[in-house]
Formats: C-alpha cells, structure tokens, sequence
C-alpha cells in the first residue's frame, strides 16, 4: 500500500471519528427538539450505508452520495455546536 493511499484512509477515518463525535455532541443538546438532535446522526448514517454500498458493487451510489453527506453531517453539526455555545454566552442566558 503506497504511502498516499494510507494517508488518504486516514485523513477518512479522522473525518468520521470528528462526525461522530459532532453527531453525540448535538445528540446530547437537551433544548433542541428530537428531529434536529438526530438529523446529524441520520445523515451519517446514510453516508455509512452509501459507502457500505462499495462492498456489494454499488459505487455509484457511494461516489456520488457519500462525501455530501459526510460533509453536511459536519457542517450541521458545527452549527448546532456553535449555535449551543452562542446561546450560553449570550448575557441573560436561561441555559
């Protein structure tokens, strides 16, 4: 395995623990509704199940599905995160 491929996988896998861990973050934000603390987690699992998909022979699917979805998994989840924080520096924060 060449040294660009490896580093390639694990750029990959630093990608997916950083959204797993936004994923549990905005999963554990109490004052957000339901739907908005597990649509981070849903897109992620999607994005999982289009890259499974290379396994069986899908590719297409997984080129063209799942780097979206990861990438919008972090960019929401970055938000709700950063929104979070906002909200409790904000002077009068009840949270």
């Amino acid at each position: 395995m060449s040294l660009t491929l490896f580093l390639i996988a694990l750029f990959a896998l630093a990608f997916l623990i950083f959204d797993v861990v936004l994923c549990v973050r905005v999963w554990r934000m109490p004052d957000l509704p339901r739907w908005r603390r597990g649509l981070p987690t849903l897109l992620l699992c999607a994005a999982l199940a289009a890259s499974a998909g290379r396994a069986w022979g899908v590719t297409a699917v997984a080129e063209t599905v799942a780097f979206p979805l990861n990438a919008a998994t972090a960019l929401l989840g970055m938000y709700e995160v950063d929104r979070q924080r906002r909200r409790r520096e904000r002077p009068g924060a009840t949270v």
